[in-house]
């Protein structure tokens, strides 16, 4: 709809309202504009006059503030507050806001103002760890431990970058890993392995072992491959008791299988290749080598449809160890290895064999089977008797090929391997 004004008097007045409109537009963008730079600049004088170009913007008494509160040259307590709260009065609804003026106030050793801040600043962000973190942080400043973890719980439950900071800020206020795991840890598997990671770092194995209980008395399904590194570390600080009942509270859980002929006393698990290695535990471990391809194989096996096979390239002279197995035993004890082997076209002098060692002490125990070369017509017996030594707990079952001395050294060729079986005798 067009409006005509026909009065000149009138229309000289719009025109004036007009041009005077926007002159203030233009002067407010340009104080905006100027303030905007000035605010950028990490100086007392700057952000002094950009919060006076834009005092409607509680960014700049924000940063005025925290100049003032942190600056190593010119620290003011008293200015820091003045700013913070003037920072809260333009906008009491940014959180960051509170945590700023929470702050001050803790450093001054006001707890009750500093408290009021907090927990405004938690209502306006009651599940968002970026504020959740320094609000625990404050409280823990204040001594309030209670209070602090149930921020802190807050954050974890809301995002992982957190977790090892929070966990070590954790054992630094408390040192009680029944609080901190009952009141601090959430309910789910991805934090609870995070957690118990960090304690294996820290080598608090007796604490690991809650953690591991709580992971398997929970409800929620998590992958066996999560449990590796809770494995490799009990079995390096050699807890082999404790590394053990973790592997048996899986295969009660059916995330692992059992010896592949438990019944018969097979100590040996996955002996007949039939299920998949899963590198874990007490499973069997096939780690990759350049130039040669270990697996399970379908083409040939002694029984059932699977066997593990090696294949060398024929480019180096390998000193190959990597497709092993450890095997819990007991001390002072004989036992009997039995396993099956074949092979085809295994070049060198030095072909594979099966090595048996205490996983600890090659002194207490170390056998070697007959060295297997070129091409065999058939599966060949592997029979070895052994005794453990009083120390003896945990034996590494390895494929071993070890490096020939001759120049033509480069080995070639395949070897399988199946029906391994370990097995305690009877005195």
């Amino acid at each position: 709809m067009e409006i005509s004004v026909k009065n000149s008097g009138a229309r000289w007045f719009l025109m004036v309202c007009e041009i005077v409109a926007f002159l203030a537009a233009v002067s407010w963008v340009a104080r905006a504009f100027t303030a905007s730079e000035l605010g950028g600049k990490p100086e007392v004088k700057s952000l002094e006059l950009a919060v006076k170009l834009d005092p409607w913007n509680s960014e700049y008494p924000l940063r005025l503030g925290r100049l003032y509160e942190y600056s190593p040259q010119d620290v003011q307590p008293e200015k820091a507050l003045e700013n913070l709260q003037r920072a809260v009065e333009v906008n009491p609804y940014d959180p960051q806001n509170w945590v700023e003026l929470g702050a001050a106030w803790t450093f001054q050793g006001k707890t009750q103002e500093a408290e009021r801040c907090l927990q405004q600043a938690g209502l306006l962000a009651p599940n968002i760890p970026a504020y959740q973190w320094p609000i625990a942080n404050d409280y823990l400043m204040q001594g309030n431990v209670q209070e602090a973890f149930r921020h802190f719980r807050i954050v974890l439950d809301g995002t992982s970058e957190y977790d090892q900071i929070v966990f070590r800020t954790a054992w630094k206020s408390s040192d009680n890993p029944e609080k901190i795991l009952d009141e601090l840890i959430p309910h789910r598997a991805s934090t609870e392995f995070g957690y118990l990671y960090f304690l294996l770092s820290e080598q608090r194995f007796t604490e690991s072992q809650a953690v591991w209980d709580r992971i398997l008395s929970g409800p929620e399904k998590f992958e066996p491959k999560l449990a590796s590194p809770y494995f490799d570390s009990l079995i390096r600080a050699r807890k082999v008791d404790q590394a053990y009942q973790a592997w048996v509270d899986l295969q009660r859980r059916g995330l692992v299988a059992g010896p592949s002929d438990a019944p018969s006393g097979n100590l040996v698990v996955n002996g007949d290749f039939e299920g998949e290695i899963t590198n874990l535990g007490f499973d069997w471990h096939v780690y990759p080598v350049p130039g040669v391809y270990a697996g399970r194989d379908t083409s040939n096996y002694r029984s059932a449809s699977h066997a593990l096979l090696v294949q060398f390239g024929g480019k180096e002279n390998l000193d190959y160890a990597s497709v092993y197995q450890f095997v819990k035993v007991s001390p002072l004890s004989s036992y009997r290895l039995q396993a099956f082997m074949r092979t085809s076209g295994i070049t060198t002098d030095s072909g594979p064999r099966l090595e048996l060692r205490d996983a600890y002490d090659y002194v207490a125990l170390y056998k070697l089977t007959d060295n297997m070369v070129g091409t065999t017509q058939s599966w060949e017996p592997i029979l070895l008797d052994f005794n453990t030594g009083p120390k003896t707990t945990l034996l590494a079952l390895t494929l071993r090929r070890p490096p020939s001395q001759r120049i033509d050294n480069r080995i070639a060729g395949k070897v399988w391997l199946d029906d391994v079986r370990i097995t305690r005798l009877s005195k």
